[in-house]
């Protein structure tokens, strides 16, 4: 039998994340919509969450020391009508609140 196959709205939202950009360092969160097809809801927050840590600019800018690890939460997930031209949405970063 045949696993059956759903499209998913995933938005994620990262927080503690020491972003290099434009030669300087701040902490910073974001938030970013990521569309994913998936057998259920779990795999599609790991599909989702592997995407976005892949970024090879997103994981370029990073720099968290070693005692101070980021945090990535799946604020919202939502099983959607399959849309082809729905494209992931770029890093929306904010200023981290604490440090």
């Amino acid at each position: 039998m045949a696993l059956t196959m759903a499209f998913f709205h995933v938005f994620i939202r990262g927080e503690n994340f020491l972003i290099e950009q434009n030669g300087a360092q701040s902490w910073m969160g974001f938030y970013k919509n990521v569309y994913v097809e998936a057998g259920g809801e779990d795999e599609a927050t790991s599909i989702a969450i592997t995407r976005t840590c892949a970024d090879p600019v997103f994981r370029a800018s990073v720099k968290n020391p070693a005692g101070k690890p980021p945090e990535l939460n799946i604020e919202e997930i939502n099983e959607i009508a399959h849309e082809p031209s729905l494209v992931d949405s770029a890093f929306t970063y904010f200023p981290a609140e604490s440090q």
